[in-house]
């Protein structure tokens, strides 16, 4: 399958809509981030992928996204391992057993947002099942996400999916669209959770 270029139509759809979107999402005040994150613990309760979970890999919000924060909490309580990413050149994601949310093991990464500190898990010694909470600008009904554009996450979750993970992508249910431009590299993810509930792809 040949590669699009930097300079194809679907790079600046991609683009225009990852600027418009990310416009929306920083235009969400406070309670309703709160009210979001509120939300999308309730529907992550009724999942039944996070049932058992023995390694949950989070995020920390930023950029109006969702906050996870409460979903990994509770995960923890259940004696799960947390996990949060850190970029790691070149383009890479690695994952950090963090505890749920230790703001005194984060520091200010290269690209603004809070990461972990400490030392890289070895992915395929995490216990399963595992799941990963992927961020997103937008996701479509098929399961494609819209990320930051740096391509980290498409590189990360088929490694995970090939050691039996589930990946979760989440957005804002005013961000969920029927369908988004891809291109051959972009990765779909398994269920899609918003703060309005669970989401099926659909082929």
């Amino acid at each position: 399958m040949q590669s699009v270029s930097a300079a194809s139509p679907v790079v600046e759809e991609k683009r225009r809509l990852r600027a418009e979107l990310r416009g929306l999402r920083r235009a969400l005040d406070a309670s309703a981030l709160t009210r979001a994150a509120c939300a999308l613990r309730d529907a992550a309760a009724g999942i039944g992928a996070l049932t058992g979970v023995r390694s949950l890999a989070g995020y920390a919000a930023c950029d109006g996204e969702i906050d996870v924060a409460a979903v990994l909490a509770d995960a923890d309580r259940a004696g799960a391992v947390i996990l949060l990413p850190r970029r790691a050149p070149p383009g890479l994601l690695e994952l950090v057993a963090t505890g749920a949310m230790d703001r005194e093991c984060m520091a200010t990464g290269s690209g603004g947002g809070l990461e972990p500190i400490g030392a890289a898990c070895e992915v395929g010694a995490l216990a399963v099942p595992a799941v990963l909470l992927a961020p997103a600008v937008a996701l479509d009904r098929r399961g494609y996400r819209l990320g930051r554009g740096g391509g980290d996450y498409d590189r990360l979750l088929p490694v995970l999916r090939a050691l039996g993970w589930t990946i979760v992508g989440v957005c804002h249910t005013a961000l969920l669209r029927d369908t988004l431009p891809t291109e051959p590299h972009d990765q779909p993810v398994d269920l899609i959770l918003t703060d309005a509930g669970l989401v099926l792809p659909r082929p």
